[in-house]
């Protein structure tokens, strides 16, 4: 890309300097590249390897959209090449998954989950390790069940009796009731979104 004054060059040098690609088009790129550079100590992203976000890699993100920008993976569980992306699997190795035990790596399955905050020893969520999926479950509680029943017994002098039949005693009479209601889950209210992993730094394209 050819500038025609030294202002126009400079303007260009900091976009290249965040690893924006140059557009014409798009006059927010300066102020892209200057949050860039601030979020990132001065450089693109990764001591100045690229990126333009200022995310770390191995960090997961929930997006506005269904797929994310460049740079990132879909939180899919696929398994994904251990070279192409050595930097991600540098980073998180294979607590997602083994992939194919040589050259792959699982991403983690983030599809239709909730995530919830390592314990690391605070003990509200204990002996869970790093990674692990749990299944749902509901807090341990009690319920009370209400039931009545009237027998008489002449024998007895009018007393209840819970024989039914001794004596010519009434039969009991109980109310008992069960029924089943709700989804095939329990859950919060939600918006669904993407999640991503950050798996590279973007390279800017030649000018």
């Amino acid at each position: 890309m050819q500038c025609n004054t030294p202002v126009a060059s400079e303007v260009l040098n900091v976009v290249l300097a965040a690893n924006i690609a140059p557009d014409r088009q798009d006059d927010t790129q300066l102020l892209q590249a200057i949050n860039t550079l601030i979020a990132n100590g001065g450089s693109g992203g990764n001591g100045g390897n690229g990126g333009g976000s200022g995310a770390e890699i191995g960090s997961v993100t929930a997006f506005a959209m269904p797929t994310p920008p460049e740079g990132w993976l879909v939180c899919d569980g696929s398994a994904v090449s251990r070279t192409d992306y050595a930097d991600l699997y540098a980073v998180i190795g294979t607590v997602w998954g083994h992939g194919d035990q040589i050259a792959t790596f699982n991403l983690p399955d983030l599809r239709g989950e909730f995530v919830r905050g390592f314990d690391a020893g605070r003990g509200v969520d204990a002996d869970r390790e790093f990674g692990t999926k749990q299944e749902d479950a509901f807090r341990s509680h009690n319920h009370s069940l209400a039931y009545s029943y009237n027998l008489t017994d002449s024998a007895l002098g009018g007393y209840a009796d819970h024989n039914p039949n001794r004596n010519g005693g009434e039969p009991n009479s109980q109310l008992s009731e069960s029924f089943t209601e709700g989804g095939s889950e329990t859950r919060p209210r939600n918006i669904a979104m993407t999640y991503a992993i950050k798996a590279f730094y973007p390279v800017a394209a030649s000018v």
